[in-house]
């Protein structure tokens, strides 16, 4: 009596290959907007407290982001996912790594929040503390207004960035899987690397032009807003 072989991988590319790959986008998508915005967040307080001029403050903060900026990502990853685990939190993968990407871009937010505060120039700053506002009325309708106009390329630039680290968080096994580990996972039984590959950077591709397309829209509404009070 014959025995029927059965293939180790299937030879095509299938509606359910399509949906694991969409799943992914969502899953990178998420994890790009949770970590982007709590990131930006710890950004907005570690840049600010830099620009203060204390010295018990600033090294602290500078040892933090020197430490973000020095060690790679994947690193980061297995390095505070080890700490969670030594600790006894029991905590997923993904939240984990959504913790890593949070503080990593975060110290490089700091970098560019400062940058935008120091922009402001003092002039502009001392005028709005001669019209009687306090130091965080100025830092609120001021400093902030200019800066942010002046650093927000750079941290359109930043979360595109962080929408590719996410692919990192593969080394910690997170399920459901982001789109790269979704994209090797069918690779590994569809035998096709160049078709999902670039199946993947297709979807990359149309993520990261929302984004873009965001900034673009948001700095030619400030453009126009200029004109007019021009």
């Amino acid at each position: 009596m014959g025995s029927t072989a059965v293939p180790l991988y299937s030879s095509g590319f299938s509606w359910g290959d399509f949906e694991l790959m969409l799943q992914g986008a969502g899953i990178t998508l998420v994890l790009t907007l949770l970590s982007g915005a709590a990131g930006t967040a710890l950004g907005i307080v570690v840049g600010w407290a830099r620009t203060l001029d204390r010295w018990y403050i600033t090294y602290p903060l500078v040892g933090y982001i020197d430490v973000i900026r020095s060690v790679p990502l994947i690193i980061q990853f297995i390095l505070f996912n080890s700490v969670f685990a030594i600790l006894g939190f029991r905590i997923s993968p993904f939240w984990s790594g959504m913790f890593t990407l949070s503080l990593y871009i975060g110290g490089y937010v700091a970098e560019v929040v400062k940058a935008g505060i120091d922009s402001v120039p003092r002039n502009t700053r001392r005028a709005a503390r001669g019209l009687g506002m306090s130091y965080f009325q100025d830092l609120r309708y001021v400093t902030l207004p200019i800066g942010v106009k002046a650093v927000f390329p750079a941290w359109i630039g930043l979360m595109l960035g962080l929408m590719k680290d996410t692919s990192l968080i593969a080394v910690l096994g997170a399920t459901p899987p982001e789109l790269l580990r979704a994209s090797q996972i069918i690779i590994n039984r569809i035998q096709e690397p160049l078709l999902i590959l670039l199946g993947a950077g297709v979807f990359y591709f149309v993520m990261c032009a929302v984004i873009s397309r965001f900034g673009g829209r948001v700095e030619a509404r400030w453009a126009i807003e200029r004109g007019v009070l021009r």
